[in-house]
C-alpha cells in the first residue's frame, strides 16, 4: 500500500511538471530548493557540517551560499528528471555542449572498452542520457535499484530510452566486465559512500569509504577510465567535461593498486566540485563511516 501511495504522489507531481517548459521546470525546481533549505531544512545541519569540513577557510556567508545553491541544484535536477522522458534528442543536442566529444569517440575506437565515472553533480541522470544521444554506442549503465518498484520501473524506462542497457549493482561485476571485453562502455556513479569495510580515500581532507567497483573493473580489464561531469551553465545550458583518470604506474599488491586508483578518481571528482561546489550533492552522508574508521586507525586495527 505504501508503494502505491508514494507512486500516486510521484505521478501527480510528474504530470504537473509536464505542464511547463523545460526552462520553467528549472525555475520551479530552483525556487523549491530554496524553500526546502529555508523552511523545511531537510538535512540542513548535515549539509552545513559537510561544507564547513570541506572548506574550513570559507566564511559562514560563503558556506550558506554554497548550501543554498546545492539545494537549488538538487531540486532543479529532481524536477528535470521528471521531465526527461519529454525531452527530445534534438532538445538535448541544443542544450548540451561536449567540447571533448572527438576525444571521447577516440576511446571507443581503441578496442579496449571504456569505463565512465561521474558523480551526483549538476544533473547526473541527464548526463547519462545525453551521452547516449551525443555518441550513440552500446552503453551499460550500473544503477541502484529503487526501493519502490513503481518508481524503479519509471526510472528504468527513462534511463534506457536512448538504448542504454541497465544493470543493477548486484549483477554489475560480471555483466560490466563482459561488456568491457566486448569493447563496450560501462558507466557508473562513483561518489556514494561505500561500506564501513570499504576502501577509504581522502576526500576534502577526510577519509571517505568508497565503493571498489570502478577500481575492480579497471584492474581486471585494463580499460581506460574517464570522468564525465555535466556542468550547469544556466537555463537549458549544460557542458560535459571529460578528464582521463591515470591508470598507469600502479604498484604493489592488488589491494594497494585498488586504493591508489580509487584515490585518483576520487581526487579528480573533488577538483571539479571545488570549481562549482554548489552543483554537488552535499546532502549525501558521504563521510558516515569516517569517525569509526579514524577510531579504528588510532587503535591500530586498520592500516
Amino acid at each position: 500500500m505504501q508503494n502505491h501511495i508514494e507512486y500516486f504522489f510521484f505521478r501527480t507531481l510528474y504530470q504537473f511538471v509536464r505542464l511547463f517548459s523545460f526552462r520553467n521546470v528549472q525555475r520551479i525546481g530552483s525556487n523549491f530548493g530554496t524553500f526546502i533549505y529555508s523552511v523545511i531544512g531537510l538535512r540542513k545541519k548535515l549539509v552545513l557540517d559537510n561544507l564547513r569540513h570541506a572548506f574550513p577557510g570559507k566564511s559562514e556567508k560563503e558556506i550558506t551560499e554554497i548550501a543554498i545553491g546545492s539545494y537549488r541544484n538538487l531540486f532543479t535536477a529532481f524536477f528535470e528528471i521528471l521531465y526527461l522522458d519529454k525531452l527530445t534528442a534534438d532538445q538535448i543536442l541544443r542544450s548540451i555542449s561536449f567540447p571533448d566529444i572527438e576525444k571521447f569517440k577516440a576511446y571507443l575506437k581503441d578496442g579496449k572498452g571504456l569505463i565512465i565515472l561521474t558523480g551526483h553533480y549538476g544533473n547526473w541522470e541527464l548526463c547519462a542520457l545525453a551521452v547516449s544521444v551525443l555518441v550513440p554506442e552500446k552503453y551499460t549503465v550500473v544503477v541502484q535499484k529503487q526501493r519502490n518498484p513503481f518508481i524503479n520501473d519509471f526510472m528504468a524506462s527513462t534511463r534506457s530510452r536512448f538504448g542504454s542497457k541497465l544493470v543493477v549493482m548486484e549483477r554489475a561485476l560480471r555483466e560490466s566486465l563482459r561488456a568491457i571485453s566486448n569493447n563496450e562502455t560501462v558507466a557508473l556513479i562513483a561518489d556514494q559512500s561505500g561500506p564501513e569495510g570499504g576502501i577509504y580515500a581522502d576526500f576534502f581532507g577526510r577519509p571517505a569509504s568508497t565503493h571498489q567497483g570502478p577500481a575492480i573493473f579497471q584492474l581486471r580489464s585494463s580499460a581506460p577510465m574517464i570522468m564525465l561531469i555535466l556542468i550547469r551553465e544556466g537555463f537549458e545550458k549544460f557542458r560535459i567535461e571529460l578528464e582521463e583518470i591515470d591508470t598507469t604506474n600502479l604498484t604493489g599488491t592488488e589491494e594497494e593498486k585498488m586504493k591508489e586508483l580509487t584515490q585518483r578518481h576520487v581526487s579528480t571528482l573533488e577538483r571539479y566540485i571545488r570549481l562549482y561546489p554548489e552543483q554537488w550533492l552535499w546532502m549525501h552522508k558521504r563521510w558516515k563511516h569516517t569517525e569509526t574508521y579514524l577510531k579504528r586507525k588510532q587503535e591500530g586495527t586498520v592500516s
